[in-house]
């Protein structure tokens, strides 16, 4: 897999951020400038969507933006199921050595996709790893409404 230099750039802002700000500051600070970022990739999306509605517009847009192979959505009762397949950060532990799910690059992708359902649906949620797959190169997540 080619790794795009812009991931390249991204992870080692993240690691510099943990170096200086601790696994929490940096966590913390990495999910803030997700949230940011939603608007900024979509600044057009419709509101008062349905949750499926939402995890389908959701996913297409995360699966071309380029850092994923392929991102799938599903609506869970109040949460919503996550499988990304094929996350360019995930081979960056050269980078980023912390587990995957630890990293404070996935607090962006948390942020971002927290925002993003909150802007389509109306709802807040909070998202974290559930397990990655290393074999398959998939990370399992849960959004939570809160």
């Amino acid at each position: 897999m080619s790794i795009d230099p812009r991931n390249v750039i991204l992870a080692r802002i993240s690691t510099g951020l943990t170096e200086m700000l601790g696994r929490m500051g940096a966590h913390a600070t990495m999910r803030d400038m997700g949230t940011h970022s939603s608007e900024e990739l979509w600044p057009q999306w419709p509101d008062n969507l349905t949750a499926e509605d939402a995890c389908d517009l959701l996913g297409d847009a995360l699966s071309n933006i380029g850092t994923f192979d392929q991102v799938n959505m599903k609506p869970e009762g109040d949460a919503v199921a996550i499988r990304i397949k094929g996350c360019e950060f995930n081979h960056l532990g050269q980078v980023e050595a912390s587990p995957v799910g630890q990293r404070s690059i996935c607090f962006f992708g948390f942020g971002l996709i927290e925002k993003s359902l909150e802007r389509l649906t109306g709802n807040q949620y909070r998202v974290e790893l559930i397990h990655h797959d290393a074999e398959t190169d998939t990370c399992n997540e849960i959004a939570r409404f809160r």
